[in-house]
This record gives structure tokens, sequence and C-alpha cells, in this order.
């Protein structure tokens, strides 16, 4: 498995790699599949340069052709990305015989098509503060499919039922939508309505309370730690998207959790 596991965090590296050109090149008109350049000097780079990961720490954060810095996010996008295709990986994979099971495959590939988009959301989010309808409307399209292919195979996690899950959408959507509309746009946008419109659909209940407890704790920690050292005051516009995926994130993990299960059971949520 430990070597099964480095097989997905590389993959993982190389997806991320195409999120960084997703995130840099939607909205711009500017063709997925065109050779990268670096926009200091606009010179084509090369494969060696584009190695995930491994190019930006052998040229040391800075373009081989005009010595100009590279952005961070280079890397940390790639690396959050392998993190995603592993961890998630752990949970669909038990073992490496898993990885030949066609619902395992099935349902780690929804995962991780589902929670890439939402990292590609989250760094868009943080560049721009804006979420990009492409990317909202492809969060949608793969948080379907999944439902449809787990109401197909009658499985979810605990309490997960259809009827919950657009139930949890819903409120999720109208929660936010609330928010938005309550404040005319300042505490919240309206992509992150959409977005968690998407997430609720795909966690479910109580899936999506978890979610939303999470990123509201993670982004006022955030928030209150920033405002401290002197980056944020209290009119900043903060983008939220970058908590809501990592409270799905969380999520995810959690309710999947044999003690979540036995808690929830116990509690008798259903």
């Amino acid at each position: 498995m430990p070597l099964f596991l480095l097989f997905l965090f590389f993959l993982g590296l190389a997806i991320g790699s195409f999120l960084n050109v997703l995130v840099l090149r939607i909205n711009t008109g500017e063709s997925l599949s065109g050779r990268s350049r670096c926009f200091s000097c606009l010179a084509k780079l090369q494969w060696h340069d584009l190695v995930p990961l491994l190019s930006f720490f052998a040229i040391r954060g800075r373009c081989r052709y005009c010595g100009s810095g590279i952005s961070l996010q280079y890397p940390v996008v790639e690396f959050l990305s392998g993190v995603i295709f592993v961890s998630l990986g752990t949970l669909a994979f038990e073992t490496f015989a898993d990885f030949f099971s066609s619902f395992s495959v099935t349902q780690y590939i929804f995962a991780v098509v589902f929670f890439s988009l939402l990292l590609a959301i989250a760094v868009y989010d943080a560049r721009h503060k804006i979420i990009p309808d492409q990317l909202s409307i492809a969060l949608f399209a793969c948080a379907f499919l999944f439902e449809i292919f787990l109401m197909y195979n009658q499985i979810g996690a605990a309490g997960k039922s259809l009827q919950g899950d657009i139930f949890s959408a819903i409120g999720a959507f109208v929660f936010f939508w609330g928010l938005w509309f309550l404040s005319r746009g300042t505490w919240m946008g309206l992509g992150d309505a959409k977005i968690s419109f998407s997430i609720g659909l795909f966690l479910g209940f109580p899936g999506i309370l978890v979610a939303l407890l999470a990123a509201f704790w993670v982004g006022a920690i955030f928030g209150v730690f920033m405002m401290l050292a002197g980056k944020y005051s209290r009119r900043s516009e903060v983008p939220f998207a970058p908590f809501l995926a990592l409270g799905a994130h969380i999520s995810f993990f959690v309710i999947s959790s044999d003690a979540f299960v036995v808690l929830y059971n116990y509690l008798g949520f259903f």
C-alpha cells in the first residue's frame, strides 16, 4: 500500500499542475492546451521546467530564463492536490486489491474530481474574490452524477439518502443566499451559495453541517490571526470558498469514519 499511495501522490501532483493552468487561464480566452510561458519574459517553458513540485525547487523558485520569481501557488496547489489524492485513497482503497474493484475506483474518481474542483475554486476565489460559473457548474455536475451513482447502488454514508441530500443542498444554498441578500454581498458572495448547494448534495446530512461548522471555525480563527498580524481589518474582504473547501474535506473524512457512524446511529438521527 505505501507504494500505491506514493503513486496516487504523484498522480495528484500531475493533476495539481493542470489545476494551476485551469485557475490561471479560465476566463482569459487562453486555451488550456497551450504551451506554458513565463509571465515575466514570456519564454516558452520546456518539459523539465514543468515537472510538478520538483521543478520549482530545482530552479529555486525562479524562472531559469529571466530569473523572475515564481508564485508559491504552483507548488502549494500541486502538493495539496497530491494530499487530496492520497487522503481519499486511504478511504477508498483499504487494500491494494480494492484498486481492481470497479465500485471502489468509481467512488474514488468522483471524490477526487469533486475535491479537485473545490481546490481550483478555492484558489481562484483567493486570487480574484469571485467564483467562475464554469467551475460552479462542473462542481454541481460532479455532485449530481455522484448522487445518481450512490442511489443506483443503494449505498451511502450514515444517514445519507436522496431526500436528505436534496434538503441539505437546498438548506445550505438558502443559508448562504440569505447572508448574501441581507448584507447585499458584503458578508458573503453569491458564488459561495452556489458551491454550498453542490457540497450539500455531495455530503448530505449531517455532512453539510459538519462542513459548515468546520468552515466557519477555521475561517474565524484565520480572520482573527490575520487581524492580529495587521494583515486584515474589519472591512477586509475575505474569500470564503477556501474555508468551504477545507470544511468539506474535513467533513468527508468525519462522516466516513466508523466512530462517526456508531455515534450517529446511537443518537438516533434518521
